[in-house]
């Protein structure tokens, strides 16, 4: 395709991008069954687009591409097609291919979600290969990933020129509210390994978080204080969150700060479901139906998908119509000369409601568990756009009690990936070294919305040694040391529902005492070893192999060339190392960071670099 000159990314003095301080912000909405990405550049952070080529994906265009691929040798390794490609071909030569592969990242998303998994486990892909995890779940993923770059690469080089694809790129990848962060380390991992970038050049954002930053955009009824549910109602996942406004600002500019309300939530009940349930009803009512052949089902699935779930409203007793060459008329049956016919009872008895009842429990319990009164449910995602989800919610008991109102987001199911690139824009600097500063600018964007601070999901602490008290700790976890008799316990330095800044460290002192010895350096004897463990009970476990408790991270500090003042205790000498644990919780990613010496001119960090989450 030849360049489209006319559309050669300029600075705003004539300047072309690639010699430009411009960059480029790509947000991937990578979600478990379609995937969608937005784009601007710094200079006009106002004008997001979105990406509807998609390279070898497919000659379809749209705003979103199914986020499945599968390989020539049915396997997981070689020649691959993914998205519409990868799709039209399972269709055309009944090639089974990879579904849902995100979700293998997570090694136990299902037993974890135990009561939101019923339906995957009793409502199986007809199509699907059997899941993967593990080192084979990441091959997928950045294979997939690699290939929405390179549609990314393609287009920009074709439309733009040569300068744009020159001009350098940050990526923002979605991820769902649910992940923990081994999962969101294993998404980055991929996206680095897909070329995306690495270090601040990507950024992390909750798919709530996202849809929840775009929605706030085109909502002129909101006021400071107001609390809201957000809803993302995806074909594989439903994801919750709450927040509150804790400033407005609409003076020529919108500005507007949001602080979590609640831990998110979430579950697989997402519209695909619909179809998978649609396709098990069909089989049963027309089991004895003879003149049923196997491309019927094929239509009837292409007619649900397309016409029948994204208008359902569910509150008429009229009847739907399929219309199917080759069928023979069966009043018992439902089917009349090529139509076949489906009440709307039976439709919402039989379909839709198992899946709606599951949506329902959880947006009860999201209301429930915000700490502030709910003034409105938002709806994003495909599934949000849905007519009769929409009445079920308003007629929710928790949503009537309280008054609550259900509100579709606008571009709802594109909402994930224009919002992530707005938290992105946001983040671009924020996330900047300093020594990456080239005295550069950016535009501002004319709207602004950003999360200033979260809930702790769950208790983060390390464990750590305290003084032996006779009487009162249990004799059988007494540790005879040098300094004394200990006890290890967990420290709990984040509890669960604590509200955390957004970037901002905490910070917790503890120190690493060692009896000196001849010929033992200093810092060999005092190497603390920092095991980072999690709590997700309301009352957490008190020692680290407490079945509650999970260990998510170790790493050490090396405090080799730094001086390591001595005390004495019982009439011996020991080395006393000082030291903080800093932790950093940002909308997908959770750091930390060792500082030795805190709050003096020798004071020393030493960022957990090497960090491996388990």
């Amino acid at each position: 395709m030849t360049p489209n000159h006319s559309l050669t990314l300029l600075t705003r003095d004539g300047e072309a991008a690639g010699q430009s301080r411009m960059r480029i912000v790509v947000a991937v909405d990578f979600g478990t069954t379609f995937t969608s990405v937005a784009y601007a550049n710094t200079l006009e952070s106002y004008l997001p687009k979105l990406l509807t080529h998609w390279g070898d994906g497919g000659i379809m265009t749209g705003e979103k591409i199914p986020t499945v691929i599968r390989y020539d040798n049915d396997g997981t390794t070689g020649a691959y097609t993914w998205g519409y490609r990868a799709q039209q071909d399972s269709a055309l030569h009944g090639k089974h291919i990879h579904e849902w592969f995100k979700l293998g990242l997570c090694n136990d998303f299902e037993a974890r979600r135990a009561r939101e998994s019923e339906l995957m486990r009793k409502y199986k892909s007809q199509t699907a290969l059997p899941a993967v995890k593990g080192d084979e779940c990441m091959d997928l993923v950045v294979n997939y990933l690699s290939s929405i770059k390179g549609a990314v690469d393609q287009f920009f080089r074709s439309q733009y020129g040569e300068d744009a694809a020159q001009c350098p790129r940050d990526y923002i990848i979605t991820v769902p509210a649910l992940w923990d962060h081994a999962e969101q380390e294993k998404t980055r991992l991929c996206a680095e390994r897909a070329g995306m970038g690495e270090g601040s050049q990507l950024q992390l954002v909750p798919e709530p978080e996202a849809a929840c930053i775009y929605a706030i955009q085109q909502m002129l009824w909101i006021n400071e204080g107001d609390t809201f549910v957000i809803c993302d109602a995806g074909g594989g996942t439903v994801d919750l969150a709450s927040y509150t406004i804790e400033s407005l600002n609409r003076d020529q500019i919108l500005h507007c700060k949001l602080a979590g309300a609640a831990t998110g939530s979430g579950g697989l009940c997402g519209s695909s479901f619909l179809n998978r349930i649609f396709q098990s009803y069909l089989e049963k009512k027309l089991e004895d139906y003879s003149g049923w052949e196997p491309d019927f089902m094929t239509e009837a699935l292409r007619a649900f998908e397309d016409h029948i779930k994204p208008e359902f409203t569910g509150d008429r007793q009229d009847e739907k119509f399929i219309r199917i060459h080759g069928l023979k008329e069966s009043k018992r049956h439902g089917v009349a000369k090529h139509i076949l016919i489906l009440k709307t009872e039976e439709l919402r008895k039989h379909v839709f409601d198992e899946v709606i009842s599951k949506v329902e429990g959880l947006v009860r319990d999201q209301i429930n568990n915000t700490r502030r009164p709910v003034k409105a449910v938002l709806l994003a995602g495909g599934f949000g756009n849905n007519p009769y989800l929409k009445r079920r919610l308003e007629q929710n008991d928790a949503v009537v009690r309280n008054k609550i109102r259900v509100q579709l987001i606008e571009n709802g199911d594109t909402a994930i990936a224009r919002g992530a690139l707005v938290a992105g824009l946001v983040g671009l600097g924020k996330n900047r070294q300093a020594d990456d500063d080239d005295g550069a600018f950016n535009v501002i964007s004319t709207r602004t919305v950003e999360v200033v601070s979260r809930l702790a999901g769950k208790y983060y602490g390390t464990s750590a040694l305290h003084d032996f008290e006779e009487g009162v700790d249990p004799e059988s976890r007494r540790r005879k040391r040098d300094d004394g008799d200990k006890i290890e316990r967990i420290t709990w330095f984040a509890k669960k529902g604590e509200t955390i800044p957004d970037g901002e460290p905490l910070s917790f002192n503890f120190c690493k005492v060692a009896r000196v010895q001849r010929g033992v350096p200093a810092h060999e004897a005092c190497a603390p070893v920092i095991r980072i463990y999690t709590c997700e009970r309301d009352i957490p476990g008190t020692c680290k192999d407490d079945a509650s408790v999970r260990e998510i991270a170790q790493f050490r500090m090396d405090l080799k060339g730094l001086f390591i003042p001595t005390i004495i205790k019982g009439g011996q000498e020991f080395y006393e190392a000082r030291f903080d644990i800093e932790m950093t919780l940002r909308a997908a990613s959770l750091s930390f960071c060792g500082v030795y010496g805190k709050g003096t001119p020798e004071a020393k960090r030493f960022p957990a670099t090497n960090v491996v989450f388990t």
